[in-house]
């Protein structure tokens, strides 16, 4: 097997130019829904119309309806829009000063749908304290390893055919701390131990255990000082992370 061996800069180059090519290809999937509802509806309204030329009011109030909801799926083609040009900038941006764990999650979350195993099959839970402060970075790509530790969880949700995601946050004296469990299905062992991945001063392998993408992720995490642990029991998996304030 060839060996591959990425410095730690060189990794992030390569992931954030991926992470856009995994951007267009949601929104492509996101967009196909709405486009398909406008399609229907512009169908519809044009043989209404071809049917009379003189509409009466029954079909006036429809075609209000109608476009009230045409209205509805452009707004989701819009939101959709600018979700996925404000991720591309936030892989080529400058780093940003905080991280809003509650924000963070909300959005990639919402993001990640794409998966359509994530959105029809998994039942996701988020219990999250709305009073927690934001967490000062101690390192420039804090934002984007945990963006991709996300979506590596979510693929290994898919892989495992996991029913339940369980996302808590609490605030701490000292850290923000975040609780994932899994129900129905324990993430991989795999997985699980890329979390007990410790970088050394040298390039990232692609002989070591685990995706170069976890492998990073959980690099860049524990390099600003995130501590990350886990445990498995009969039905699930658990992971903590616990973000220091400074």
């Amino acid at each position: 097997m060839n060996k591959v061996e990425l410095e730690p800069e060189q990794a992030i180059r390569l992931l954030q130019a991926a992470s856009v090519g995994k951007l267009i290809g949601g929104l492509i999937h996101n967009i196909n829904g709405p486009l398909h509802t406008l399609g229907m509806e512009m169908d519809v309204m044009g043989f209404l119309l071809n049917k009379s030329s003189d509409p009466n009011p029954d079909i006036l109030k429809d075609f209000a309806k109608r476009l009230s909801r045409m209205g509805e799926e452009f707004e989701k083609l819009n939101s959709m829009i600018r979700q996925a040009a404000d991720r591309a900038d936030t892989y080529s941006a400058l780093p940003s000063a905080y991280l809003n764990i509650n924000h963070l999650l909300r959005e990639e979350l919402e993001f990640l749908k794409a998966n359509l195993y994530f959105k029809h099959h998994v039942e996701t839970v988020m219990d999250l304290q709305e009073d927690m402060k934001s967490v000062s970075p101690r390192t420039e790509h804090l934002n984007l390893g945990f963006r991709w530790f996300l979506q590596v969880l979510i693929e290994d949700l898919e892989s495992n055919k996991i029913s339940k995601l369980s996302l808590k946050t609490r605030a701490g004296a000292k850290h923000s701390n975040l609780t994932v469990r899994t129900e129905g299905g324990s993430l991989s062992s795999t997985f699980l131990a890329s979390i007990q991945y410790e970088a050394g001063p040298g390039p990232i392998s692609s002989t070591e255990l685990g995706s170069l993408e976890t492998l990073l992720a959980v690099s860049i995490l524990k390099s600003s000082g995130v501590t990350v642990d886990h445990q498995s029991f009969s039905s699930g998996s658990e992971i903590r992370l616990a973000f220091p304030y400074e």
